[in-house]
């Protein structure tokens, strides 16, 4: 009986993480063609936005994150998206916001299988770093590389800089490439 009740559980833990990565590929973030709506972003951000000053290759730049692109007075959280020439190979992306301050939203759904009811609550916290992963200098500054489990090349890197907490993630990057990118950024 335990058993079963903890494959029902984790079955739907599958189901709810499936559906949520479909609503998001669904959502059609902000092509943006030039540099434009890059800099009317980092007008708005409650945070100092950095990019790449340089890119190995071309690329088509998606604004994933605010969605939908409304400038408000105020954006708190940004996710950008590189893509190659045709926008059909994701290279990689950066998700930044402030380092202090900023409240993260965790959602917990517990699930009460003898009743078949769940419940969903959204708890809020304050971001905290994850000091995870392979210490890496970046320009002085110490930031954590943590590589893909299958041993492809890129993974996850993280650091503050100048007050911005700024998360890179890339499948097709070396870790080296990503480290030179995060370098880069201005």
């Amino acid at each position: 009986m335990l058993k079963r009740i903890v494959s029902l559980i984790f079955i739907f833990t599958l189901s709810v993480g499936i559906n949520n990565d479909l609503l998001l590929a669904s959502a059609k973030p902000t092509q943006a063609f030039s540099n434009v709506d890059l800099d009317k972003l980092k007008t708005v951000a409650d945070f100092k936005l950095l990019t790449p000053s340089y890119l190995v290759e071309n690329y088509k730049l998606e604004i994933k994150e605010p969605y939908p692109f409304v400038l408000s007075p105020s954006v708190s959280k940004v996710r950008l998206h590189f893509f190659d020439e045709s926008g059909q190979t994701y290279f990689f992306g950066i998700e930044e916001h402030k380092a202090v301050g900023y409240k993260i939203n965790r959602v917990v759904t517990s699930v009460d299988v003898r009743n078949r009811t769940s419940t969903t609550r959204t708890i809020v916290e304050d971001f905290k770093f994850n000091e995870h992963g392979e210490k890496i200098n970046i320009n002085g500054i110490e930031g954590r590389f943590e590589p893909w489990a299958n041993h492809i090349p890129g993974g996850y890197l993280r650091w503050v800089q100048n007050d911005t907490f700024i998360e890179m993630d890339s499948g097709e990057l070396t870790k080296e490439e990503m480290i030179a990118l995060a370098k880069s950024m201005r």
